[in-house]
């Protein structure tokens, strides 16, 4: 008798799945557009993304363009910018203007201020927006890929990140709560792209967090500078006018 065992030994089963190759994944409704139709493919992948965003980035293929997602994020960026700028014209007609403070110093900037903020100014938002969408999803893409670079977390290209951003656009219909939508959808952005990252990028939570967050707070820490120095310049101001 040899010294081989009686039977064969079992394979070697990893504890994880390998990496999907480039291109490999089984697509999201909005790539599937075309068989499913428009509405039903915009519809299913904005509840994907917004309830399943893990389930939903596992499916998403990182290759094959940036048309498509960009389409989608253009098209529900642009339906959160309507829902704001709707919420807006409606909370200023309620309240008024919020200018009325210098009535009788500062006629001249009163009067731009009301100017702007009616309908002209929501024309002019509602004409411009697409442009200003799809720069700040490039620019938001470019500068969360720079920094999972700096973090040692982009072993994919600018593309898969791209992807991540422009369907995290999804969020864009939380606009349509009052008062409390907006904060509620930037929450939410976090985590969704926090777990794009991990799943696209086969990252670490916290790799994802620090790359997502970083310019979060900075900035925040600009935005209360700028607002220290403006407070302090008003301040100024209005003792010169008295």
């Amino acid at each position: 008798m040899g010294s081989e065992p009686p039977f064969p030994p079992p394979p070697f089963v990893p504890d994880e799945p390998p990496p999907l190759p480039e291109g490999d994944a089984p697509g999201t409704p909005w790539e599937r557009r075309d068989r499913i139709g428009f509405v039903a493919a915009l519809v299913e992948t904005t509840q994907a993304v917004l309830l399943r965003p893990t389930e939903f980035y596992t499916q998403m293929p990182v290759t094959g363009g940036v048309g498509g997602p960009l389409l989608y994020a253009l098209i529900l960026g642009y339906f959160g910018l309507v829902a704001a700028t709707l919420y807006n014209l409606v909370f200023q007609s309620i309240i008024g203007s919020g200018f009325g403070a210098f009535h009788g110093r500062m006629a001249e900037f009163e009067r731009l201020g009301r100017y702007m903020e009616g309908g002209v100014g929501a024309i002019v938002q509602l004409v411009t927006g697409p442009v200003w969408i799809v720069i700040a999803v490039f620019v938001i893409a470019g500068i969360l890929h720079l920094l999972l670079m700096l973090v040692g977390a982009a072993p994919r290209d600018f593309e898969a990140t791209f992807r991540v951003v422009a369907y995290s656009q999804a969020v864009s219909v939380l606009g349509l709560l009052p008062f409390c939508g907006g904060l509620i959808g930037f929450v939410w952005w976090v985590v969704i792209v926090v777990l794009g990252f991990r799943v696209v990028h086969r990252t670490s939570t916290l790799q994802a967090v620090l790359a997502v967050l970083l310019p979060v707070f900075l900035c925040c820490c600009c935005c209360t500078g700028a607002g220290i120095l403006a407070g302090g310049s008003m301040a100024a101001a209005l003792r010169q006018l008295q």
